[in-house]
């Protein structure tokens, strides 16, 4: 009995890779489609402190990773519970003081009438093979 094995020749283009990930209403990014065109090539988030890198970061790990096993915005180096999907959501960007009763409350920029999408668009060209993974968020 021979057993045969389906290898691609040229392993470079083998391995499933983003082509493309987009999201709307995701975190600050409140009623924007955010789309990012990376064609299955590397990437690099660049800019200010606040700019929406790590919320990016983190629309691509929610959509590759178990919710219960996601700590946010880990690349800034956060605490464990600075973010949560829920905050995500609703688009919470602040925190504003009650003079009334001396705690926090988070500032949002959504509703819980709102919803969040978040896409991204994997191909193996090895193998000619892709596909899409899409998550959708209401509360």
């Amino acid at each position: 009995m021979e057993l045969r094995f389906d290898f691609a020749t040229d392993d470079s283009t083998t391995g499933f890779r983003l082509g493309g990930f987009e999201f709307y209403n995701w975190g600050t990014f409140n009623k924007k489609l955010v789309k990012l065109v990376l064609n299955r090539e590397n990437g690099l988030l660049t800019g200010d402190i606040g700019s929406g890198k790590s919320t990016i970061v983190d629309a691509l790990t929610t959509l590759l990773v178990p919710h219960h096993k996601i700590v946010y915005n880990k690349a800034a180096g956060a605490n464990t519970k600075e973010r949560t999907l829920y905050s995500y959501i609703v688009g919470e960007y602040k925190t504003t003081q009650d003079d009334n009763f001396g705690h926090s409350k988070a500032v949002a920029l959504r509703d819980e009438n709102s919803f969040s999408v978040i896409m991204g668009h994997f191909e193996n060209i090895g193998y000619e093979e892709s596909i899409t993974l899409a998550q959708f968020f209401w509360i």
